[in-house]
């Protein structure tokens, strides 16, 4: 009888390559908890997921320059997934409801086109925080800010993540028992701005860090007022 030897994973390889679309919101659910459940363990992950949200601060203050190219880039990842999506339904037909995705997703991934493709998706993010701020104008509820918007930015210091189980209880007792205010979110990610008093150093973080809810407190880098 054959015996099925199963390959072994490299989980934090495999969380680096989605911390983008993590950032952006766009994993699936069962993805999602997957990351969110590495990064709660993993320090290199976080400090990663970090550079991510700078990138998004960097995107930010080039907005303007980046409408013609974003055309012209979308357009050629299209075309990209196009291909790839009609190499994988070839090459196993047998699992053509799940590879066209992950095909596509892969194409992508090359380090050519990974960066651009994190700074499009964040510029839609700012795109759509504009949005929010028009209709809050307006008098429509339940607009919120993005992690990209630049006074959230300013007043928040430190990026956090609760089990997704927690309850809103347990989330106000957190914030009371460190001292931090709420500035933004919950984003697409499910991640919060926080104004925590003495920053990165201080025993506010790191009490926050140590309650049960709590499954990721990093300190956010301040960009200088302009």
């Amino acid at each position: 009888m054959t015996q099925i030897l199963p390959f072994p994973t490299d989980r934090h390889a495999e969380v680096h390559l989605l911390l983008p679309w993590y950032v952006t919101g766009q994993l699936d659910a069962v993805e999602n908890a997957l990351v969110a459940e590495h990064l709660a363990e993993c320090g290199a992950c976080r400090a990663d997921l970090v550079q991510e949200r700078h990138l998004a601060d960097a995107v930010a203050r080039d907005t303007g320059e980046t409408g013609d190219s974003w055309a012209a880039m979308a357009a050629r990842l299209d075309a990209t997934s196009s291909v790839s999506v009609a190499t994988a339904a070839t090459a196993a037909p047998r699992r053509r409801t799940r590879d066209p995705l992950r095909a596509a997703r892969r194409a992508v991934m090359r380090p050519r086109t990974l960066r651009w493709v994190v700074a499009a998706q964040f510029v839609a993010m700012l795109a759509l925080g504009a949005q929010t701020l028009t209709q809050r104008s307006d008098g429509q509820p339940g607009a919120y800010h993005v992690l990209g918007d630049a006074g959230a930015t300013r007043s928040g210091n430190v990026l956090a993540m609760f089990r997704p189980e927690a309850s809103e209880a347990a989330f106000r007792r957190a914030l009371q028992a460190s001292g931090a205010r709420l500035v933004d979110g919950p984003t697409a990610s499910g991640a919060y701005v926080l104004a925590v008093p003495g920053g990165a150093g201080g025993a506010a973080l790191a009490r926050l860090r140590r309650d049960a809810d709590v499954t990721m407190a990093e300190p956010i880098e301040q960009a200088p007022a302009k």
